[in-house]
C-alpha cells in the first residue's frame, strides 16, 4: 500500500478528500483545526450575511465519510531525504506521496492589537476583536482589503482603510469602489504603513494613527516550512513547483494554492480561484503518480472571475479589464460561495 499524506485542508485538498480514491493508497489528512473556514465567505461573516458555522467545513467528518484518516496537528519540518513529516506535537509520519494545501500568512508583528484571519480557523476571534475595537484599522489595497472595509464598515464598524497603492493596483474599477468606500464612512488614507509602535500605527508620511486593532491585508507572506525543511523556494519562500504542481527537487512533493509558486508562471496571484482551479489537477496527478503514469500540467487561466461584496446587497463583479457593481452581482456571489461550501457539508 502506498501512502498520501494531505498537509493542509484548503480548497484543492477538500477535493482531494472528497474525490481521491484509488484501492492502493492510504490517505491522511492533517490539519491544526477540525474546521475549515471558506475565506470567499469572509465579507459575508462581516457584514452579517452568514452565521460562523454557514461559513465552515467539518474536515474530520468529511474524511471520515470519505474514507481518509484526520490527524488534527500541525506539520512543522519535511525531511525529504527519508519521507517524513515531522509535526508539532511530535508524532513523525512517513509517505510515499505528500501535498501541501496549507495557505500563507498574512504579517508578523507583536502585538496584541495584531488581528490575523491566517489560518482561517482563527476568524472566529479575529472579528470578533475588530469589532469590538474602538479604531480599527485596516492594511491594504487589494480585493480583500476593499471588501473588508466595505463589509465591516456597513454592518456598523467604523473602519479605516489605509493604501499606499492606487485601490485594485489601478483596475478600472478602482475609483469606483473608492467612491463606493467614501460613501458608505470608511476613513481612507492614502499613505504607507511602516511599522506598528504599541497601539500606534507609523505612516511614511510621518502621520501616526491611534488604534486597538489593525488588520493586515496587504498580501501573502510564506510559511517558513518550506525553507526550514531544506526545499526550493522562490525570494520569498514559497515552495516552487512544476506546471505538474510537484516540487523541483522531489517529485513525490506537491504543492498548491497560496503556499507554492509557479516556476513558469510565477505571477498567478495568490488566492483561492488558484487552488479551485487546481483542485481536480491534483487529483489526478496524485493518483497518476502511484500508477506511474504520466502526470497533467496545470495552465493558469488569464482572466478569472471576482466578485467583491461591497456591503448592503450590492457587489461589483470583475472579469479582466470589465466590472460591474449591482445587487445580481451579489446574489451571484451568494450562490456560488453556498454551492462552493455544500459540496463538502456532510
Amino acid at each position: 500500500m502506498k501512502r498520501i499524506i494531505l498537509v493542509g485542508a484548503g480548497h484543492a485538498h477538500l477535493e482531494c478528500i472528497k474525490q481521491g480514491s484509488h484501492p492502493d493508497v492510504d490517505w491522511i489528512v492533517i490539519n491544526p483545526s477540525r474546521y475549515q473556514y471558506y475565506s470567499g465567505m469572509f465579507s459575508g461573516l462581516a457584514d452579517g450575511t452568514y452565521t460562523l458555522d454557514e461559513t465552515r467545513i467539518d474536515v474530520k467528518a468529511l474524511c471520515e465519510r470519505h474514507g481518509k484518516m484526520w490527524i488534527e496537528d500541525r506539520v512543522i519540518r519535511i525531511d525529504a531525504a527519508n519521507k517524513q513529516v515531522v509535526c508539532q506535537s511530535g508524532q513523525i509520519l512517513s509517505y510515499d506521496i505528500v501535498s501541501f494545501n496549507i495557505g500563507s500568512n498574512d504579517w508578523e508583528a507583536s502585538t496584541p492589537i495584531r488581528v490575523t484571519i491566517k489560518p482561517n480557523y482563527r476568524v472566529e476571534d479575529a472579528f470578533r476583536t475588530f469589532r469590538n475595537a474602538v479604531s480599527p484599522v485596516i492594511i491594504g489595497s487589494g480585493a480583500a482589503a476593499v471588501e473588508m472595509a466595505a463589509s465591516f464598515q456597513s454592518n456598523g464598524t467604523l473602519v479605516t482603510l489605509v493604501h499606499e497603492e492606487p485601490l485594485l493596483s489601478g483596475h478600472p474599477a478602482g475609483p469606483e469602489l473608492a467612491a463606493r468606500l467614501d460613501r458608505l464612512g470608511v476613513n481612507r488614507i492614502v499613505d504607507r504603513f511602516e511599522k506598528l509602535d504599541g497601539k500606534t500605527a507609523r505612516l511614511r508620511s510621518g502621520r501616526s494613527l491611534e488604534t486597538d486593532a489593525v488588520l493586515f491585508l496587504g498580501g501573502a507572506t510564506a510559511h517558513e516550512l518550506f525553507q526550514v525543511s531544506g526545499l526550493y523556494c522562490d525570494d520569498r519562500g514559497f515552495l516552487l513547483v512544476h506546471e505538474t504542481l510537484q516540487s523541483l527537487e522531489d517529485p513525490s512533493i506537491f504543492a498548491v494554492g497560496d503556499c507554492s509558486t509557479l516556476l513558469a508562471y510565477p505571477e498567478t496571484p495568490k488566492n483561492g480561484v488558484t487552488a479551485v482551479r487546481q483542485a481536480p489537477l491534483l487529483v489526478q496527478n496524485l493518483i497518476r503518480f502511484v500508477n506511474e503514469e504520466p502526470l497533467r500540467t496545470f495552465r493558469p487561466q488569464r482572466y478569472y472571475l471576482t466578485l467583491l461584496a461591497l456591503g448592503h446587497h450590492q457587489a461589483t463583479l470583475l472579469y479582466g479589464r470589465f466590472y460591474q457593481t449591482n445587487r445580481l452581482s451579489w446574489y451571484f456571489k451568494q450562490w456560488i460561495d453556498r454551492r462552493f461550501v455544500k459540496k463538502y457539508m456532510v
